[in-house]
């Protein structure tokens, strides 16, 4: 059994992802990362809604992939930790480009924004678009809500 010197070592432990496991017990703190999970994909999913609501498009009919794209992985154990992720099936979050280029990882590109330098027309959310940055929204407001301590990164979640 880990023994401890001080009150601050025993916090310093327990803020560890083994010091998590020893406490709360292994069942528990999987319990805690889907709860976790299920509230960031919650939020992933408003803040889509969120850009689909802020206008209407003229020129295409969405298809809703990316916001229907929304995935949880199954936990898994990397060393000493538990991780688990929320991603977007890519396969539903990839559009063929309408310009002939390469395709768009929708999820990318909504959040971060896009220019077409090429185009001689400067039309807004078709040649250029500033972004949403609905993922780090989301995380601000899972972070806001976090009751179990976990750490949350964006970890190349919009590549």
């Amino acid at each position: 059994m880990k023994s401890f010197n001080s009150l601050s070592e025993l916090q310093k432990y327990i803020g560890t992802s083994q010091g998590q496991q020893t406490v709360m017990g292994d069942k528990e703190v999987r319990r805690s990362l889907n709860e976790a999970a299920q509230l960031l994909e919650k939020l992933l999913y408003e803040q889509l809604q969120a850009y689909y609501d802020s206008y209407t498009p003229t020129v295409y009919e969405r298809t809703y992939g990316l916001l229907n794209s929304l995935r949880i992985s199954p936990i898994t154990q990397v060393g000493n930790e538990l991780q688990i992720n929320v991603y977007f099936d890519r396969s539903m979050a990839t559009h063929p480009s309408i310009f002939d280029g390469e395709d768009g990882y929708v999820a990318k590109l909504l959040n971060d924004g896009w220019q077409w330098r090429k185009n001689p027309a400067n039309i807004y959310r078709l040649s250029r678009y500033e972004g949403f940055h609905f993922i780090e929204k989301a995380i601000d407001e899972f972070n806001s809500r976090n009751r179990w301590g976990f750490k949350i990164s964006k970890n190349d979640v919009a590549k």
